[in-house]
């Protein structure tokens, strides 16, 4: 697993938390209770949009063509130039 699977995982957890918190925020009567999940749904988000961010700036940079094919290996006896 490399780090944009692994931030890509962390976001799908972090929505999913985000969603809990704002069922429960809905469900609940207690209104400090209510509150404390609302708090805690807000900073899912802002977690959400750093994941989101972070996601982005890797998507966009430039990356080499060697990550996709193979470097070529010199011929076998030859050093390498």
């Amino acid at each position: 697993m490399n780090l944009l699977e692994m931030l890509h995982d962390c976001l799908r957890d972090k929505v999913l938390a985000q969603a809990f918190y704002n069922e429960q925020a809905i469900h609940v009567f207690n209104p400090a209770a209510r509150g404390l999940f609302l708090k805690f749904r807000d900073e899912e988000m802002a977690h959400i949009e750093l994941l989101q961010r972070e996601i982005g700036a890797i998507e966009a940079r430039p990356f080499s063509v060697h990550k996709i094919l193979p470097q070529p290996r010199p011929p076998v006896g030859r050093e390498p130039e």
